[in-house]
């Protein structure tokens, strides 16, 4: 049995290492060891496993190093702040748009679906999840840049994850789906208070902000709560 495979024409890959897997019955417990292939003679008649060691995260780190694909250069968009293969943060100026609330008390109706005024926004996907900050100037914001608690129901004021529920979400968590990720969230019904915290210092809290909101043009940015974040603090978490 030859230890040598051939992809193309050019390149030939010898088997090098072995992983075994190895599970504890009783209590469903993992581990794994690494171990060297011994080749005995010039073309053995089947590989033959040396001594193993425990796998360590070391190992792992360097294996999936020299497993990764190199990926292509990405051209980034003027708004993204920061991006890796797992991580995208970007910035939007204020905007008009409509705003969708779930059925309900008659309050909450009289402004669901009105066009009303929302803050620059500062936006995060982590891994497929949707975080959400407002900022009180509307300007690109720098590292030390203090973040706003963003305005809005199903949104927790902690830390800014967004409960996404049923909001339509893309399939790529790229610099090619921001877009795709800000529709989704202006366009899903929004339906409850999420996390601990005060959403806005309005004096008539959300609903009273939202009503208002829908006969202005500006968002008021004196109604924005702080959130004892910075932007680098945001990247961060």
């Amino acid at each position: 049995m030859k230890l040598i495979t051939e992809i193309g024409t050019q390149q030939k890959f010898v088997l090098d290492k072995a992983i075994l897997l190895y599970r504890e019955t009783l209590q469903n417990r993992y581990f794994a060891t690494v171990h060297d292939v011994l080749r005995e003679g010039p073309e053995p008649q089947e590989p033959l496993l040396a001594p193993g060691s425990l796998l360590t995260t070391s190992f792992l780190h360097e294996i999936t190093a020299r497993l990764r694909t190199p990926s292509k250069a990405v051209l980034l968009p003027e708004n993204v702040l920061a991006y890796t293969s797992e991580l995208v943060i970007w910035w939007t100026p204020p905007r008009l748009h409509r705003m969708y609330f779930s059925d309900g008390a008659e309050d909450r109706q009289a402004v669901n679906g009105q066009i009303c005024p929302h803050p620059a926004l500062v936006w995060k996907v982590h891994r497929r999840r949707l975080f959400l900050r407002a900022l009180s100037i509307p300007l690109r914001p720098q590292a030390a840049t203090p973040l706003m608690v963003a305005p809005y129901w199903n949104t927790d004021p902690s830390n800014g994850n967004v409960c996404e529920g049923s909001m339509p979400r893309p399939e790529e968590s790229d610099v090619s789906s921001l877009v795709a990720w800000e529709e989704g969230f202006f366009n899903s019904r929004f339906s409850h208070p999420s996390g601990i915290g005060i959403l806005t210092t309005h004096p008539g809290s959300f609903i009273g902000l939202w009503t208002e909101l829908a006969r202005m043009k500006e968002f008021p940015v004196k109604y924005l709560a702080g959130s004892k974040q910075t932007l680098e603090q945001f990247i961060g978490t």
